[in-house]
């Protein structure tokens, strides 16, 4: 069987990494990177043993790949994404689809357009922990969705990394702002929001600290965004990220600072009681383990899994 030749648009830090998952794949081979900067693009195709092109267009001429992987600034993804899907390639567009709402409706319509593949990179989508807090909701084991939150801080070498060149709510809170409409199935109707700006001006980089929402949703429910690139680098697992909702008749409460797992039911007359769970990954680094949980009324038998 052939492999699916794939080409990376972008040779920086999520670019590479995409690299090295494509690289291991029995099924996919790592064609061609795709970056204007001859440095980075040609160093990244030597590493793998792939071809360097600096533009879109070129790479497509020469019939470098099957599919593509963009992981460019988002402020350049549309005029790449446009590009790709003019020619009918299917393209996985790492998150955030763009930087403004007019340049994601382009690249949605040249999907449209062109009939080409088009996915996004939200990765909760296809985490095990946040598919099964939506499925809870779905199917009504909380009951009616009341209020929740959702929100995720990382270390500061990340706004260092990016150094202005997106927002924290961007290539951040992005995750949060989708999985707390997804998770409760609900719309975001109005927002109030405030940032803080200290740390990152400190050290010479244009960007917020932080910022903090509250929001409306379409269901009645009221919630909370938060989102900030400021832990100290002391802090252990980089990622402390939560999400809440709570239900008439439940809660779920998805913790993952340690990115262990453990979704728990109520039997009646007993304590919660594990049902489904994986090793966390701090355990390792000697950080306590913390739990996530979906709670149910004390008349619910059903585990999730």
């Amino acid at each position: 069987m052939s492999k699916l030749k794939i080409a990376i648009v972008g040779a920086g830090y999520m670019g590479l990494l995409h690299a090295q998952v494509v690289a291991a794949s029995p099924v996919a081979e790592l064609s061609a990177f795709v970056d204007p900067n001859p440095a980075s693009g040609s160093k990244a195709a030597s590493d793998f043993g792939a071809r360097h092109f600096t533009d879109a267009a070129t790479a497509l001429a020469a019939n470098a790949a099957d599919a593509y992987i963009v992981a460019a600034p988002d402020t350049l993804h549309e005029d790449v994404c446009r590009t790709l899907l003019d020619a009918g390639k299917p393209v996985l567009l790492e998150k955030p689809m763009a930087h403004d709402l007019s340049a994601a409706k382009a690249i949605a319509k040249a999907a449209e357009r062109n009939g080409a593949r088009l996915l996004v990179g939200h990765i909760l989508r296809f985490d095990p922990r946040y598919c099964e807090a939506a499925a809870a909701v779905k199917s009504g084991r909380i009951g009616e969705p009341i209020h929740g939150s959702s929100g995720r801080f990382t270390n500061r070498e990340v706004g260092l990394r990016m150094n202005g060149n997106s927002s924290v709510c961007f290539y951040l809170g992005v995750h949060d702002v989708d999985a707390l409409q997804w998770i409760s199935g609900s719309d975001i109707i109005a927002v109030y929001s405030r940032s803080v700006a200290k740390l990152m001006p400190s050290l010479g980089v244009r960007s917020e600290d932080a910022i903090f929402s509250t929001v409306e949703l379409s269901n009645g429910m009221s919630g909370q965004l938060y989102f900030g690139w400021t832990l100290p680098p002391t802090v252990p697992t980089g990622i402390w990220a939560r999400t809440e909702i709570i239900g008439t008749e439940g809660m779920i409460d998805l913790d993952v600072r340690d990115h262990g797992y453990v979704s728990c039911r109520m039997d009646s007359g007993r304590s919660p009681t594990p049902c489904t769970g994986r090793p966390s990954m701090a355990a390792s680094r000697g950080i306590s383990s913390r739990r996530s949980t979906i709670s149910f009324p004390r008349f619910a038998t059903k585990p999730l899994s």
